[in-house]
């Protein structure tokens, strides 16, 4: 059986539709296992988003990040 964890991927600024600046960290959950022969494996999985401060975001299909809280728009400042 194998272990869910999660690490930390990435980080990178957003802003919203009036300049607020945030910082948005990328999380990637990782499962971890060891088969019966051979070294431990670790398998990507999903990629969610968070604000430094632990506010969840949810991602859009145009690429576009959303506080949960509060609704606000965020777009990726490269």
């Amino acid at each position: 059986m194998g272990m869910i964890t999660e690490r930390e991927v990435g980080r990178f600024y957003a802003e919203d539709g009036m300049g607020n600046r945030y910082t948005v960290v990328r999380w990637q959950a990782m499962v971890v296992f060891q088969p019966l022969s051979g070294p431990v494996r670790r398998i990507s999985g999903k990629v969610r988003y968070s604000l430094v401060t632990g506010e969840k975001l949810d991602d859009r299909a145009d690429g576009s990040l959303v506080i949960v809280n509060d609704h606000t728009v965020l777009h990726r400042v490269e």
